[in-house]
């Protein structure tokens, strides 16, 4: 049995990119802005079955092939050819879908924001969006018109698929999921920049306030309200575009990959990094994904040495290891690894080398 590095590199980059993402959201909305949220799952896998059906139904619209049931063999077939045949319409498709579940994201964050932010004490707020979140498991499941059943939704094609075959001189059929994880990547740093550049301005100031003060924030004339929906809508959305990122991944949309579960790994990994620090939250995801990666070679290592091993016992088992880390955290460092640091806007930059200036 060989290791394929280059396999468990491109699988490393990917989930490290989407965790990425996921615990920069959760941090904007619980490190910075102290709003806890317990659906997490639910607007990532919102994202994912919204890009994969509209990435179902818009290859043939658009190519004017016959529509048929989106969960079908041969639909499932179907797609994958034409996305295949049609490397321009793919890659179209493929940005359309990415920015509709993206504003899927925001509408759901937005429209949860009304009830759930009527709730006087904030865990209320988390039980609620909690409870949402099975409730899209269970609606989803059990209904195979949106995200065909329990078998879920299959056939979205990676958007690079067709360079190996119609480039198959320079490219070969690695080339795909290579290509794409550095896509994820660079989704994954342009959502750090973005997130730094908002925490270390004003607005960065005033999600900390209303943190830490929102009654002494609301006496100061800040809209406590307004701040928290708006703070809700962006994590939302960012959740949103990680969910379908990643089904082009996964090329599947399956409810499996949305439970409660995944919310409370993006948790650890949130709080392992420290609070209200963005390095923090891609330190806190790089270490579980080390975790995530790490058990599912070493199960699947233990069941080819030994067949009669249950190799999902150890990808289970990193539950309990979440869970012990998250208890060490508790007593020994609940602010993470990395310390929250002040906002840093540009004026007080121009600040700090005005005083430099002045000491020497």
């Amino acid at each position: 049995m060989g290791f394929d590095l280059i396999g468990f590199a491109v699988s490393f980059l990917s989930v490290y990119a989407l965790y990425a993402i996921l615990a920069i959201s959760l941090n904007l909305e619980y490190g910075f802005a102290g709003q806890p949220n317990f659906g997490q799952a639910m607007f990532y896998g919102l994202g994912a079955f919204v890009a994969g059906i509209a990435t179902s139904y818009l290859l043939p619209a658009m190519t004017g092939a016959p529509a048929g049931s989106i969960c079908s063999i041969p639909m499932l077939i179907e797609r994958e050819n034409l996305a295949v045949a049609n490397p321009a319409l793919s890659m179209g498709i493929w940005g359309i879908s990415l920015a509709i579940a993206t504003l899927s994201g925001a509408t759901v964050g937005l429209l949860a924001s009304y009830p759930a932010l009527r709730v006087k004490e904030e865990w209320f707020l988390s039980m609620i969006l909690l409870v949402a979140a099975q409730m899209f498991v269970i609606i989803v499941r059990n209904t195979p018109q949106f995200g065909c059943g329990f078998n879920g939704l299959p056939g979205i094609t990676n958007p690079f698929t067709w360079l190996s075959v119609h480039v198959p001189a320079i490219f070969s059929a690695d080339t795909a999921p290579a290509l794409y994880s550095l896509v994820l990547v660079a989704f994954a740093y342009v959502t750090y920049k973005v997130a730094q550049r908002l925490v270390n301005s004003p607005y960065g100031r005033l999600l900390k306030s209303v943190r830490d003060d929102p009654t002494l924030a609301e006496a100061l004339g800040k809209n406590v309200h307004e701040t928290r929906k708006q703070i809700m809508v962006i994590g939302s959305a960012l959740a949103g575009l990680a969910g379908a990122l990643y089904v082009y991944y996964i090329g599947v949309a399956s409810t499996e990959d949305y439970t409660s579960t995944l919310t409370f790994t993006i948790w650890v990994m949130m709080i392992l990094g420290g609070y209200a620090n963005n390095k923090g939250a891609l330190v806190g995801a790089f270490l579980i994904t080390l975790l995530d990666r790490g058990s599912l070679i070493l199960g699947i290592t233990l069941q080819y040495y030994l067949p009669s091993f249950n190799g999902s016992l150890v990808n289970y088992g990193r539950y309990m290891v979440e869970s012990v880390i998250l208890l060490l955290l508790i007593i020994y460092r609940p602010r993470g690894l990395r310390r929250e640091e002040p906002v840093r806007t540009p004026a007080y930059g121009v600040f700090s080398q005005e005083k430099r200036g002045e000491a020497k």
